[in-house]
């Protein structure tokens, strides 16, 4: 896995033109191949790894989904879901911040490593399986939307974080998309108007740096076979994310008319 760890130097370089981002975790050189092999020794971290993660979580979900349709939603569910939206909350901006860190360096923070982000920021993705979870157990449909991001979100962080570079930029949006949703799961309500603009926010960040990637590197670059798959998902995300946003709409507008024929 290539990340990047800058010198002196570059982050001077970096603190001084934020434009240059993007570029910088690519001059990482020969870290890639002892990176790569130090990862491939760590749980949930080979391609085989993530695959076999989908198969039980399905059935996990089918089998709880099937128990509730029975016996009902578990009365814990609700309660259990916003506690664990608000732990969450409070995880995503603790990584987002060491996330940016590690880039600008605010604080001296010579322990925490990139890779071990990279890796943490991976293992996240499987533990909000238990969103799913949640969810079903409390009677809530799971939509088209969460329920591909949930599946595939394990496979972008291999392809686009664990075997990619400039990874931070990507990851601390999500991050901090995810301390905001999380949060208005967990009882903020008031963060509600800026989940669309931070869910925008990070997918087209996301998709810019891959077409940038493409557009610098070209189609024979090293990452491109996981940068494609990347676009391939963000895109995917983006699709779902607008047809999620207009079925709302359209939901909120036949209420709205519903309200007012009652009126009359």
């Amino acid at each position: 896995m290539v990340l990047y760890q800058p010198t002196c130097s570059q982050h001077s370089q970096y603190t001084e033109n934020p434009a240059v981002w993007p570029q910088l975790s690519l001059r990482s050189g020969s870290l890639g191949s002892a990176n790569m092999a130090f990862e491939d020794d760590r749980p949930l971290t080979s391609l085989q790894s993530v695959i076999l993660t989908t198969g039980p979580f399905v059935f996990l979900w089918s089998t709880l989904k099937g128990y509730v349709a029975r016996n009902g939603p578990f009365a814990v569910a609700r309660p259990i879901t916003r506690l664990n939206s608000q732990v969450y909350a409070l995880f995503s901006l603790g990584l987002a911040y060491l996330i940016l860190n590690d880039v600008f360096h605010f604080h001296d923070l010579e322990q925490v490593q990139s890779a071990d982000l990279a890796y943490v920021y991976h293992l996240s993705k499987f533990y909000e399986y238990i969103d799913v979870f949640n969810l079903v157990a409390a009677g809530t449909a799971i939509n088209p939307h969460m329920a591909f991001h949930h599946i595939t979100t394990p496979f972008l962080t291999y392809f686009r974080v664990l075997n990619a570079t400039d990874w931070q930029l990507f990851a601390f949006l999500n991050c901090l998309h995810h301390f905001w949703m999380y949060a208005y799961f967990g009882g903020v309500s008031s963060f509600r108007p800026i989940l669309r603009v931070t869910g925008w926010v990070q997918l087209i960040a996301g998709i810019g740096l891959d077409v940038y990637y493409f557009a610098t590197h070209g189609q024979g670059a090293p990452e491109a076979r996981n940068r494609a798959i990347g676009l391939m998902i963000l895109t995917r995300y983006a699709m779902l994310y607008y047809e999620e946003i207009k079925t709302a709409n359209g939901q909120k507008g036949a209420g709205a008319e519903q309200k007012g024929e009652k009126a009359d």
